[in-house]
């Protein structure tokens, strides 16, 4: 039997408010003008506090507007503040 299909309305246009903008390592190297071979370490999941990336197969990207990474990067404050 073959089961009853939802039609898909091809008007509606799909939201890009919940879907991340993601950054290559190389193009958050740039950025925070880090070596990308550090990033790359500090994605791995041996580390401690692994950077917060989503993986894509062998691709790691990651979402500047995510909590987590603020939180992450707050982690590793060295003194003069909060």
């Amino acid at each position: 039997m073959i089961a009853e299909l939802k039609r898909i309305d091809s008007t509606a246009r799909p939201t890009t408010a919940n879907v991340p903008q993601l950054v290559s390592l190389q193009e958050l190297a740039k950025i925070w003008e880090l070596p990308y071979s550090w990033l790359k370490e500090a994605c791995r999941s041996r580390c401690a506090d692994p950077l917060p990336t989503f993986k894509m197969g062998r691709y790691h990207r990651v979402d500047l507007a995510d909590p987590s990474l603020a939180a992450w990067l707050a982690r590793r404050r060295v003194g003069g503040g909060k």
